[in-house]
């Protein structure tokens, strides 16, 4: 039986965690890159574009108008977002989940607590990487623009304020997100080690699907959530001319907040709106989740077994 490093009390050294964390998250990026940029398009897409079509559509326009690389659009603030999250994300996890172990909470609330103050701290960490990244995405312009360039006119034109836009609502995400993730796929972890019939089938089948099932879950509760603020990071863009065919319509949304903005998507295109990507969402969520939590464990059970190999090699030295 393989060791279970996200249970109640579990402890992991903080440097072996930010290393696993990191591991996580690039593993997460690479495996879900191409699905993430057409998403993010599908978000941003208000529902009256109906020349837009579905996924296959958005693919093919990508790819014809912007070449393949597109699919790959901001992959270098998604990359440096996805590591800073997965370290903080983890480390936090493990830190935290190790100094709260003396509460009397069960262990799955205990999971649930200490899931969303991580996901509280990796999504204030990341944040600005998320803007950069979906600004990237956003743009349908065949040159790709840098980093540096895009960074350079969010602070020309809305200041620190502009990498921050909407970070409360991330907050709220990432929190519920993270949450979910690690209360529900320890839940079924111990559901299924008490089972008292743990190795008939449905019971492992259960257990092998808990990542995916934590991902799916995950997805289900923050992505209109999700939707609102990644229109809330574009809509005050100097270059909002080249994120939408009918950017026109974008101009109603501009200088609200996140309630407004919500109010207001809702009010002109209805609830779907809020939920437009959603299949790719789950597409990319339940992999990614699955790849983020298999890769830590994957990473932890590495990093202990030379650990304790070590270990036991120096003191079979001394002796």
């Amino acid at each position: 039986m393989t060791e279970d490093f996200l249970r109640k009390g579990q402890e992991v050294p903080l440097q072996w965690s930010l290393l696993a964390g990191c591991v996580s998250g690039l593993s997460a990026r690479f495996v879900t890159a191409p699905l993430d940029t057409v998403k993010i398009r599908l978000q941003l897409h208000l529902v009256n574009e109906a020349s837009q079509g579905g996924i296959i559509s958005i693919v093919r326009s990508i790819i014809r108008e912007e070449g393949v690389r597109a699919l790959w659009k901001g992959n270098v603030p998604a990359a440096a977002m996805y590591l800073l999250y997965g370290a903080t994300e983890f480390g936090a996890f493990s830190t935290l989940n190790k100094t709260l172990a003396g509460n009397q909470l069960p262990a799955q609330i205990h999971t649930c607590v200490v899931g969303a103050l991580a996901g509280s701290c990796s999504a204030v960490t990341s944040y600005p990487f998320d803007v950069l990244r979906t600004r990237f995405v956003a743009n349908h312009d065949k040159k790709l623009a840098t980093t540096f360039e895009t960074a350079r006119d969010i602070w020309a034109h809305e200041g620190l304020r502009g990498f921050f836009k909407g970070v409360s609502s991330s907050v709220v995400s990432m929190s519920i997100a993270s949450s979910a993730i690690f209360a529900t796929y320890e839940t079924i972890k111990i559901f299924c080690e008490q089972s008292k019939h743990r190795d008939s089938g449905p019971v492992k089948f259960l257990e092998s699907s808990a990542s995916v099932i934590a991902g799916l879950l995950s997805k289900t509760l923050v992505f209109p959530i999700d939707t609102v603020r990644k229109r809330l990071q574009v809509v005050n863009s100097k270059n909002l001319v080249n994120l939408s065919r009918h950017n026109h319509a974008y101009d109603a949304y501009k200088g609200t907040n996140f309630t407004q903005l919500a109010q207001k998507v809702v009010q002109k295109e209805g609830y779907r709106a809020l939920y437009r990507g959603f299949t790719l969402g789950v597409m990319k969520s339940v992999p990614s989740t699955v790849v983020s939590i298999g890769v830590y464990e994957w990473t932890l059970q590495n990093l202990g077994s030379r650990f304790r190999a070590q270990a036991d090699d120096n003191g079979a030295r001394q002796t």
